[in-house]
């Protein structure tokens, strides 16, 4: 392994690594500031103390508020049981304007002196005029004072109160009664008016330790309730701490990893990347980004069933840490891509290295369900500082690579700027082909095929042409893999068919027995209404399905198999005719073509055009031949560019050709010119070449 090692000891290492990872700083601070800050539960502790003691103050002061109004209340209906049993009756039928005579004075003395007795300190009687008629101060008798508050309520009917504090009286002598209750009871005559007032002064000493009896046994009511409250809470925030801080943990987490793998996922893998290239650049490092993509996957998956697709995705990162240090990190990036980071690369040798070992240990059979699988894997590499200054950019061109390769079927790829040179343009003409679509840019040439035998045009391939308004006519190279990489595919191959149908019926109808070949990429086969179109079409068109054949890439079938058994299949039944192109060029076994419901086979030109070069190329294309022949299969020969080549094929029993040395693919009019023009072989093998 030629990956530079990491300076200093385990230990160093992980500090490093902590001290430059955004990710374990972020933990490292959240940690502090958990620390810093009271948790839920200790928060609740103090706060709801709060809002507990403000229920607990509001609930003391009402409740305070009415054991006073009772105990006031109390001391009123004594004062006024008093006047009612004491002092009404002797002055039911007297008139309080005018003095009071010496019987009623007695008897009112008689009451004073038990009152007294009772503990009542003062007693006085009032008119309705504020003059006093009767008091134990002699004194007072006889005096006018103004009316207080408490009086005229009295005086209106309503039993009255106040309390007084004689502790600072002048009279020396009424200091020892301290607070007194007064209590203002209105008297009533015979007739029931209010004739007079009687006032009784209490004590108040008596009211107030009852008041606070009644209020201390309720503050220690109202603090056990409350505690018991703060108590039954406690627990049940306790439990809803633990839950928050439990789901918040694995929101974290799931947040910043592959919730299938457990892995990190992109946010996770371009956090890191971009430390990993601060860090590279203070040491003067390379940092490798490699886009690791599991082949067959999608087969797998379709194949066994989810379940066993999610087992295999489980076991790639421990293959993968197989082949890397511990320090290098993996994350899932999308549904069967892992991204890998190389932290410290010494050169480019030491990361291809890694990805050589990558794929070794990738190769190796994996076991789901104790069923073995065979898996690739298609890696593509970017290197900092080479090929780009950020993680986005390394991770955008590490994937170019990884497209480029899986194009090239090469199994890895470094990148190399000039496949973005390439891109760019072909990126840039979506938009334009959208609207090539929409305003007939769009058009089809046709290329024969000769039936050697009869020496007659059976055939036509259809090839799209784009006729750009500023880079004139393009070749279906330069604009169908942008339509493949979109869903623009599916709208154009319907243009291709149905053009390509109405120009067959229109030759038909000119007299020419022509079908018509139509190719079809892999993205088509996955639409779940190509039949259904391809049915609608030929209705509509009125050509025989018989007269259409549909040309598919081994690579294409063999892109999803299942899936393109059951397709085809029912165009089949349909009575279109099926064309392997391509042929020799893919990976489809014998044993799978066989089950193919197939009609031809089309020998790529790669081999055809070599046939005089090579004679591993003719042998390749003589069995091929054979093979199909033995399997009751057309055969179509393409890219036959010279007589030698024609004479070759005719040799080897070829049944029919197409290439430049027949004719180049024509617009539908010059084709139908050439076929019209072209000499009439009875049998004669020398005038195919006066065919071009």
């Amino acid at each position: 392994m030629r990956l530079r090692a990491l300076r200093g000891p385990a230990s160093s290492r992980r500090e490093s690594r902590s001290a430059t990872d955004p990710v374990a700083r972020r933990l490292q601070l959240s940690t502090f500031a958990e620390r810093a800050r009271p948790s839920l539960l200790g928060t609740f502790a103090i706060v709801s103390l709060i809002p507990l003691a403000a229920l607990g103050f509001g609930l003391f002061h009402f409740l305070n508020n009415q054991i006073r109004s009772r105990a006031l209340d109390g001391a009123r209906n004594s004062a006024t049981l008093v006047a009612r049993s004491s002092v009404t009756p002797i002055l039911l039928h007297a008139d309080l304007r005018a003095p009071l005579n010496l019987r009623m004075r007695q008897a009112l003395d008689a009451s004073r002196r038990q009152l007294q007795a009772a503990g009542v300190v003062r007693v006085k009687l009032w008119n309705v005029d504020g003059r006093v008629v009767y008091s134990d101060d002699r004194a007072l008798m006889g005096r006018v004072f103004p009316r207080s508050e408490e009086f005229a309520k009295a005086a209106d009917g309503h039993v009255a109160s106040d309390i007084s504090d004689l502790g600072a009286a002048e009279n020396v002598a009424d200091r020892r009664y301290g607070k007194l209750l007064e209590v203002y009871v209105p008297l009533r005559s015979s007739h029931g008016r209010v004739g007079g007032v009687f006032e009784m002064y209490m004590p108040y000493a008596p009211v107030a330790a009852a008041i606070l009896n009644d209020v201390r046994a309720l503050a220690l009511i109202l603090l056990a309730g409350v505690g018991f409250l703060w108590a039954a809470l406690f627990p049940i925030v306790a439990r809803a701490s633990r839950r928050l801080r439990r789901h918040a943990a694995e929101t974290e987490y799931l947040a910043l990893h592959d919730r299938l793998t457990g892995l990190p996922n992109r946010a996770l893998y371009l956090d890191r990347g971009q430390q990993a290239l601060l860090a590279a650049t203070r040491r003067g490092d390379r940092v490798g980004v490699l886009v690791v993509d599991v082949d067959r996957f999608k087969e797998i998956n379709d194949t066994l069933g989810h379940r066993c697709g999610d087992a295999l995705l489980r076991q790639v990162e421990p293959r993968l840490r197989i082949a890397l240090r511990a320090g290098d990190t993996v994350a899932r990036l999308g549904a069967d891509e892992f991204g890998v980071l190389l932290a410290d690369v010494s050169d480019r040798a030491s990361a291809i290295d890694v990805v050589s070992r990558i794929r070794q240990a990738i190769e190796e059979p994996f076991v789901v369900n104790d069923v073995p699988v065979a898996v690739e894997a298609t890696v593509g590499l970017a290197l900092f500082p080479d090929h780009a200054d950020n993680i986005d950019d390394l991770l955008q061109k590490a994937d170019v690579a990884l497209h480029t390769a899986k194009a090239a079927r090469s199994g890895w790829q470094l990148y190399e700027p000039r496949t973005d040179e390439d891109r760019r343009p072909r990126l840039t003409l979506l938009p334009e082909l959208r609207e090539a679509l929409e305003g007939g840019q769009l058009v089809l040439h046709y290329q024969p095929q000769l039936r050697i035998a009869t020496g007659t045009v059976s055939s036509v391939e259809a090839l799209v042409r784009w006729l750009h308004p500023t880079r004139g006519l393009l070749a279906p190279v330069e604009f169908l893999p942008v339509a493949e990489q979109t869903g623009l595919i599916h709208s154009l191959t319907h243009y291709v068919l149905d053009e390509a149908l109405r120009q067959c019926k229109r030759w038909q109808r000119s007299g020419f027995e022509l079908g018509v070949a139509v190719n079809l990429s892999a993205r088509s086969l996955s639409s779940t209404d190509l039949a259904n179109q391809i049915r609608e079409l030929l209705e509509q068109r009125q050509v025989a399905a018989s007269s259409l054949t549909l040309e598919l890439t081994e690579s294409a079938i063999m892109s999803d198999p299942f899936r393109a058994v059951t397709v085809l299949s029912e165009l089949r039944q349909m009575g279109a005719r099926l064309s392997i192109d391509d042929f020799g060029t893919g990976y489809s076994s014998l044993a799978y073509l066989k089950r193919l419901p197939v009609t031809e086979i089309k020998i790529d030109r790669s081999f055809v055009s070599n046939m005089a070069a090579d004679e591993d190329d003719a042998a390749i294309v003589r069995s091929t031949i054979q093979l199909a022949e033995s399997l009751h299969l057309d055969v179509v020969a393409e890219g036959v560019e010279t007589a030698t080549t024609l004479d070759a094929l005719t040799e080897f029993g070829c049944p029919r050709v197409q290439g430049f040395f027949l004719a180049r693919p024509l617009p539908a009019d010059e084709l139908e010119q050439w076929l019209r023009d072209r000499p009439v072989a009875d049998g004669d093998r020398e005038a195919v070449g006066q065919w071009r």
